[in-house]
């Protein structure tokens, strides 16, 4: 079947056929235009089938080899490009190298014009010269190379540079970038992101600018202002963690993503630059035409500006840092044993109900802080049994910084087991495990964790020599140290005066000063001794605090407990976040003596700790209860 025997059929001149064919037939009528390509399929015609020996014109069809996957928009490009030129296409897909040398030899054989071959990583090198037409034109892409003239793909690097120069712009010094994997594309696009950085004179140090989504922690999120994400899998990881630790996009961190132009974080709209696939496809397609009509092969380099298609999750970065904290404290498995009351020596009691979960005073205050937003640091020690992998885990999955926790592999794990009565009071026994083996030289280990720290919250449940080391490091950082005295009758000297802010509750001011009996002088002792400020809580009667500017009584929070564990744990989490945040002492413990009564009405410390919006929401509704004082 021939053009003119094609044109005899449908009655129409040989010309008419040609453009229908060629789908330049906007000045032929619909009902002709059908005729002809309904003969043209049943009689299966191809424009090879028309050529002689002396007939060499082009068949007007480009073939395309591409890999599984490419991207559906460079083969739109293409396509586009390709019928706008009046060329058809063939496109096969392959998955392996032999796969792709038998689609390159079914091209060949519908005698295709040329092909564009988008290369993949288990491509073949080369085709053999005696299977190519004489002076057949390929148009080569390869996205695990460097563009080039001989390579004429769009620049990851430059993407990166445009990327990155879209947070400068705006203010940002602190950038990171994310991605799921350390390729050549993720590769090169960092290489521009550190170009951009340089040339702003910014650090761009490795470990600072570039992190794999597995090894995102929060300390190294928190330590940028902005945060691009090369791929989908660091979208996700970027929402997951700023749900985690509170923090808002892009009031609190800044995020441009790549094709992120459909994404979205907590209902904001993500910042996105495209990678240009379709005008790749187009750029392709109108060169290999050219190459084919012409007969030369001179490729141009691929341009291409690149630009972000919103601003909607960039801004300019606040001028507060996010607060961060180091704790050294214990990790345990609590268990939970809910009685009617404390047994009696020789006496045999029944237990109501038996609940196991985290614990330690380390590993709660560290998910108290976190919980309210901020970033913290535990260093602890652990057993690598099971119970030691399952405290790591609940650490990792609440954001909290595990650099510092010592993993043994000869220890097991803390345990506490704790008696719980029905007027929510407890009594503790504690099997120390993997804590005891936390040493001075661990501490020096970890240093690096007390830098642009605001607080450093200790507790003496550790021997006293290791918490005085931790806080006299603390205060070589000029960080300030908030000491929780738990089991002990007696506090170092020299840790007293290395402690900022003195925690301890009544029973603990009792055994601490046993032949003094107001608060006031304990505290004024206290103080003396060396520490600043010391708070007294007082459970259900509230707080008492005195420092250089206070002596004053704070009421505690009017709700019914059912367990009192940990309830002092997030009263210093949060006292501690607020001082942070700029609140004064007064309003800091206002907060935390709400965060505390909160804290009772679970059984178990970790699930009855509250974020910050729950905490600030019930604090408003009672403020006024919160600020009633009295003796």
């Amino acid at each position: 079947m021939t053009l003119k025997e094609i044109a005899e059929l449908a009655n129409v001149s040989v010309s008419t056929v040609s453009k229908v064919i060629n789908k330049k037939d906007d000045s032929i009528s619909s009902e002709t235009r059908e005729r002809i390509l309904h003969i043209v399929k049943k009689y299966h015609y191809s424009p090879y089938m028309d050529r002689t020996s002396d007939d060499l014109r082009p068949s007007l069809i480009l073939g395309v080899l591409i890999g599984r996957s490419a991207d559906y928009s460079f083969l739109t490009g293409i396509v586009k490009q390709a019928r706008t030129r009046g060329y058809s296409t063939i496109v096969c897909a392959s998955s392996s190298a032999n796969e792709e040398m038998q689609n390159f030899k079914m091209l060949l054989s519908h005698h295709v014009d040329g092909i564009i071959w988008n290369k993949e990583k288990y491509s073949i090198t080369d085709i053999p010269d005696d299977i190519l037409p004489f002076s057949f034109k390929i148009f080569t892409l390869n996205s695990e190379k460097k563009p080039s003239a001989a390579n004429p793909y769009f620049s990851y690097s430059e993407l990166g540079y445009a990327a990155s120069n879209s947070l400068i712009r705006k203010g940002h010094r602190c950038i990171g970038c994310l991605s799921l994997k350390k390729d050549y594309a993720a590769g090169a696009f960092v290489e521009g992101i550190r170009k951009c950085l340089f040339d702003h004179q910014i650090s761009e140090d490795d470990d600072v600018v570039w992190r794999l989504t597995e090894s995102c922690d929060s300390l190294w999120l928190q330590a940028h202002t902005g945060i691009i994400c090369f791929d989908s899998a660091a979208v996700e990881k970027m929402a997951t963690m700023t749900e985690y630790l509170h923090i808002m996009v892009p009031e609190e961190i800044s995020v441009v993503g790549i094709d992120t132009e459909h994404m979205k974080i907590a209902g904001t709209q993500l910042s996105s630059i495209a990678r240009p696939f379709e005008e790749l496809g187009s750029f392709a397609a109108d060169g290999l035409i050219t190459a084919v009509e012409s007969g030369k092969t001179a490729y141009e380099p691929f341009q291409k500006d690149f630009s972000v298609s919103c601003f909607d999750s960039i801004v300019p970065p606040k001028k507060t840092r996010r607060s961060h904290f180091v704790i050294m404290g214990t990790i345990n498995v609590d268990t939970l044993m809910l009685v009617d009351k404390q047994p009696e020596p020789g006496e045999t009691i029944s237990v109501r109900q038996r609940v196991i979960m985290p614990g330690g005073k380390g590993l709660n205050q560290s998910l108290g802080v976190t919980k309210l937003g901020a970033s913290a640091a535990l260093i602890s020690a652990l057993g690598t049994d099971y119970d030691g992998r399952q405290m790591f885990q609940c650490l990792k999955s609440n954001s909290v910084c595990t650099d510092g926790v010592t993993l043994h592999d000869n220890l097991s794990t803390g345990h506490a087991y704790v008696f719980i009565q029905r007027n929510a009071e407890s009594n503790i026994s504690v099997f120390d495990g993997a804590n005891s083996a936390l040493t001075s030289k661990n501490i020096d280990q970890y240093e690096n964790l007390f830098e642009n720290v605001d607080y450093c919250l200790l507790q003496t449940e550790l021997d006293q020599n290791l918490v005085l080391h931790a806080a006299e490091l603390a205060h070589r950082h000029d960080v300030k140290v908030i000491l929780k005295p738990c089991a002990v009758t007696s506090l170092l000297p020299e840790l007293v005066q290395n402690t900022d802010i003195l925690v301890p509750n009544v029973k603990e001011a009792n055994e601490l000063l046993p032949n003094v009996f107001s608060l006031e002088k304990k505290a004024k002792i206290f103080r003396k001794q060396g520490a600043k400020t010391v708070i007294i809580t007082l459970g259900e009667k509230g707080c008492f605090l005195q420092d250089d500017k206070h002596e004053k009584y704070f009421p505690a929070a009017r709700i019914t407990p059912v367990d009192t564990t940990g309830a002092a744990d997030a009263f210093i989490s949060t006292l501690a976040f607020y001082l942070s945040i700029g609140k004064d002492i007064e309003e800091a413990i206002q907060y935390a003596t709400c965060a505390a009564g909160l804290s009772t009405t679970r059984y178990g410390v970790p699930p009855a700790l509250v974020n910050r919006e729950t905490l600030e929401l019930y604090y408003f509704k009672n403020q006024n209860d919160f600020r009633r004082t009295g003796e």
